[in-house]
């Protein structure tokens, strides 16, 4: 099975492990990337959800890949510069944006002036790894495209990443990661890639996405007794509240609450295939 893009710390992620969200629906995809490399830029400010269920022709899908860095693009380390080029090299017709400490706070306060609970909780949030999770959910619900971590590499061009045959259903493409049985009692782990997302501009997952990211951080904060501004948070708190397991579990309630019906990570695991 083709692999789509490879992760330099946790490998490669493969069609046959896809999830494409539909209409109603969402599905297990793989990914790679590629385009033009760019500072952050502004667009139009989008005011309201698109409601895909209620669109019989969903908008293309940007051609835009997102990474953040706390540095500019000419700081980069040459190892992350390879990869970068990999997706500028497979994907010509996309435009590559680098996301750094201080253009990530500029787009949030630019394209979402009328979303204080957003702005207020970008703009407070100290801890670096949680913003990243946090600014990669945004670029994608305003703007869409795909969003990779700088050490992602492409292995396959993006606009090869949906089959045709789901392609004009899809609005959100997401990978799983961990799909095995660890520990001494072999409990079941699984868990869906968040250092690479692709997703159309406003899609109605990434608002509800967004919105329980959020909720977890003030219950964070609140749980410490603290500000988001000073919360120092462990490796599996920020996975938990903002990070990989965040996703997860935001997308089976999604799944559940979309489809009167009990999705958890039975509906995905031992997967060969896109599924929709």
């Amino acid at each position: 099975m083709a692999s789509l893009c490879q992760n330099l710390r946790k490998g490669t992620v493969s069609l046959s492990s896809l999830v494409f969200i539909f209409v109603l629906w969402q599905l297990w995809v793989r990914f790679s990337m590629s385009s033009r490399f760019a500072m952050a830029v502004p667009s139009s400010l989008v005011k309201t959800d698109i409601d895909v269920r209620n669109s019989t022709v969903l908008e293309d899908f940007p051609k835009r890949i997102w990474t953040t860095g706390p540095l500019s693009p000419m700081r980069i380390k040459k190892e992350d510069a390879d990869r970068v080029r990999t997706w500028m090299d497979l994907n010509m017709e996309y435009r590559y944006e680098l996301l750094t400490d201080g253009s990530a706070e500029t787009y949030v306060k630019d394209h979402f002036p009328q979303h204080s609970k957003i702005r207020q909780t970008y703009l407070s949030l100290s801890d670096y790894i949680m913003r990243a999770d946090l600014i990669r959910y945004l670029a994608l619900l305003q703007d869409g495209g795909v969003y990779n971590d700088l050490d992602v590499g492409c292995l396959r061009p993006i606009d090869l990443w949906i089959p045709p045959a789901f392609k004009d259903n899809t609005s959100v493409v997401l990978g799983i990661e961990v799909d095995n049985e660890m520990g001494p009692d072999r409990s079941k782990l699984f868990e869906l890639v968040n250092w690479t997302i692709m997703s159309r501009r406003n899609a109605p997952f990434m608002r509800f996405l967004v919105d329980r990211v959020i909720g977890n951080l003030e219950k964070d904060a609140a749980a410490h007794n603290t500000t988001l501004a000073n919360l120092q948070p462990k490796r599996q708190e920020v996975i938990d509240v903002t990070g990989p397991a965040a996703l997860t579990e935001a997308t089976f309630q999604y799944l559940s609450e979309k489809t009167q019906t009990t999705v958890n990570l039975h509906n995905f695991t031992k997967m060969r295939r896109p599924k929709l």
